[in-house]
């Protein structure tokens, strides 16, 4: 349940609307009464997010790297610097959907200029990113905006990195982070990840634009994320026949299983987007990569742990819950 109420005043806010409720913060539409009312996001993170070291550094992690950037196609952090009666971050708003939302009403692959020209939008944002020494660790749908006139804008910096950044969390829980879906192979083996890794969630998002579905689907996010490390994905010209080869090549190209095999910035992506009326199927190589086999073993067996962890500790945590009750009646 939101702590926060309709019409309620934090500082110079004005709350209008819960905009979505996320796994450490509250997110509002707010009006900044300081500047003629304009809309603003307003995300209140969650108070037991104090008491856990990992998720306050991952809030203060995002407030710090949202107030170092300024793109069209990256969600702008509005500090005005002013003392705060609790903590919050204050972002630009953007009247629109995610992409997710988005493509959930227009479900299908995409016009092909629509496709090209948002491919281009996401290389874009992350090239500024790398620029800037920031990993962002989970491009996805549910993390980009549309905003108007179909401009994107990558948001949501919680997981994201920034150059020379000590590890934060737990090995186990670092493993959990990010979207199977759209997760680099190397992440599901529990490694932290570079721009390389972005570049591999820009493959899959951008052949599930093209192609209406991801590369790699399962009954369980265990197995999308065996996929990932094990199958090699069907080339999408053959879900999409119009689809021109020479973006084939740059979305498999983006995608190659090995960080080496990959494109090794986004300033190289950018580059053959510009140019995709010269590259053809054959411009790299599609001979299938060796599994990460061993990775593969132990990202299960580690997700296994995590899981079989978290039902332990909330056993033990009702247990004690339990005892508390029974000696508060005994000693009454």
């Amino acid at each position: 349940m939101a702590r926060h109420q309709v019409g309620q005043l934090v500082d110079h806010y004005e709350l209008v609307e819960l905009l979505g409720e996320g796994g450490y913060a509250e997110a509002w539409l707010a009006h900044d009464r300081k500047a003629s009312d304009r809309p603003v996001v307003v995300k209140f993170p969650y108070p037991e997010l104090f008491g856990d070291p990992a998720l306050f550094q991952r809030y203060r992690r995002e407030a710090e790297i949202a107030r170092r950037l300024d793109h069209p196609n990256v969600q702008r952090a509005l500090d005005d610097g002013q003392h705060r009666s609790e903590p919050y971050l204050v972002l630009e708003y953007v009247a629109g959907p995610t992409l997710r939302a988005w493509l959930r009403a227009h479900p299908g692959p995409l016009p092909l200029d629509q496709v090209i020209a948002w491919a281009t939008q996401l290389a874009e944002a992350l090239a500024y990113l790398h620029r800037h020494g920031i990993v962002h660790r989970d491009l996805k749908p549910e993390n980009v905006l549309v905003g108007p006139g179909n401009t994107l804008k990558v948001t949501d910096f919680g997981t994201a990195v920034a150059r020379g950044a000590r590890r934060l969390t737990w090995k186990h829980l670092s493993q959990a982070l990010g979207t199977p879906d759209y997760m680099a192979p190397e992440q599901v083996q529990g490694s932290r990840g570079d721009q390389r890794s972005d570049l591999y969630a820009w493959g899959v998002l951008v052949y599930e634009l093209a192609c209406g579905r991801v590369p790699f689907e399962g009954d369980s996010p265990l197995s999308v994320m065996a996929a990932h490390l094990q199958a090699d994905p069907i080339p999408p010209e053959r879900h999409r026949r119009d689809l021109p080869p020479g973006l084939g090549a740059v979305i498999l190209h983006a995608m190659r299983r090995y960080p080496e095999h990959r494109y090794q910035s986004a300033d190289e992506l950018l580059a053959d987007l510009a140019r995709l009326d010269q590259l053809d199927a054959a411009t790299y190589p599609r001979d299938p990569e060796p599994p990460m086999g061993a990775g593969t073993a132990a990202a299960l067996a580690s997700g296994r742990r995590t899981l079989a962890l978290a039902a332990l500790i909330a056993v033990a945590f009702v247990a004690l819950a339990t005892l508390a009750v029974v000696l508060a009646v005994v000693l009454r």
